[in-house]
């Protein structure tokens, strides 16, 4: 077969051309993971890295008695699930303010925090378990989620060289985080972060409240043990149903009934109405944790019951403290309609 002069020549012209886009295509290809991988470093740098040394808690001598008290209810705890990872864990102590009257216990496994408790002192002399939860992410007082949210909010960046005081506070239900930075200064919520409305007046008057002491776990009554908690998996996000506002409140939630008002897939939600800033709702409820007198302790059976509250359920705090503090609300169903608690 013949082939003309011409033709060749085309051919020839097509084949470097398709060598070369082809040699381009290679040299992009390879350098364009580069390119991305240094972009996407900096950007979780940014957030991330610790280039604010400031911004830390410092672990200080803490009372034999709260570290008695903490080592008897990590263990107790230990024994039941979610918290069957925290048996030979280590414990950390940070005090929270105002005065030192609240102590943040972190539950660690090495380097990592994989629970926490807060625990308070009580008017009575005592201390109390204010609330407690399971996990390695989206804990309270989390320096990361801090972090972050400081850096998405614009308070800071990760070149900031002014100046930083950061003070963990506790209300009664409520994580705080005090932190001035170049003589401003801001309260966020430390469990779910979102600046609170506050001046510094009205920061002293909801700080310098009393956790209640009814119907809670405390070193006091040291012969209750926990039961295994139940998480039913519903939604925790109170907005994505928010008919909820319009449903009566329950009332008498307590360890006799809250079995038939959170079943799998079911959840309670919890508001202040007015007041929500103070105790970091809405919030829905997807679960909980009782407590019962161990054995010799028949004549009391009453259970203390701490609500899973918050995303993924992970705070347990206590049910009547809630219901003193704000109400509970359920999307009318059967459950409700046979307990009487629609209109």
């Amino acid at each position: 077969m013949k082939i003309s002069l011409r033709r060749m020549l085309r051919l020839a012209s097509q084949g470097c051309l398709l060598l070369f886009l082809c040699f381009g295509l290679f040299v992009t290809s390879s350098s364009a993971p580069s390119v991305l991988a240094a972009t996407r470093v900096s950007v979780i740098q940014s957030v991330t890295q610790d280039a604010i040394p400031q911004l830390k808690m410092s672990a200080l001598p803490t009372p034999t008695t709260v570290q008695e008290f903490a080592k008897a209810t990590l263990n107790k705890l230990a024994a039941e699930a979610p918290f069957t990872a925290w048996k030979d864990a280590g414990i950390e102590y940070y005090p929270l303010g105002p005065g030192t009257h609240s102590w943040l216990v972190n539950v660690m496994k090495g380097e990592q925090r994989i629970g926490y408790m807060i625990i308070s002192a009580t008017d009575t002399g005592g201390y109390m378990l204010s609330e407690y939860g399971a996990g390695t992410y989206g804990l309270p007082y989390s320096l990361n989620d801090l972090r972050q949210f400081l850096v998405q909010k614009g308070l800071i960046t990760s070149s900031f060289s002014g100046k930083i005081k950061l003070t963990a506070l506790y209300a009664p239900l409520l994580p705080v985080w005090k932190i001035t930075i170049d003589e401003k200064t801001v309260y966020i919520n430390a469990s779910v972060p979102q600046i609170l409305p506050w001046t510094l007046s009205k920061a002293e008057e909801v700080l310098k409240e009393q956790p209640p002491v009814t119907d809670v776990i405390t070193n006091l009554n040291p012969d209750v043990l926990p039961l295994s908690a139940f998480n039913s998996g519903g939604s925790d996000d109170p907005y994505e149903d928010i008919l909820w506002l319009t449903a009566p409140k329950l009332t008498t939630v307590s360890g006799d009934n809250i079995a038939l008002l959170i079943r799998p897939k079911d959840s309670i939600a919890y508001q202040a109405a007015g007041r929500n800033d103070l105790v970091g709702a809405p919030f829905m409820i997807t679960g909980y944790q009782s407590w019962q007198p161990s054995h010799g302790q028949s004549e009391n059976n009453k259970l203390t019951v701490y609500a899973a509250s918050g995303p993924e359920g992970k705070r347990y705090l206590p049910l009547t403290a809630l219901q003193n503090n704000g109400t509970l609300h359920k999307l009318p169903d059967r459950t409700t309609k046979a307990l009487g608690y629609n209109r």
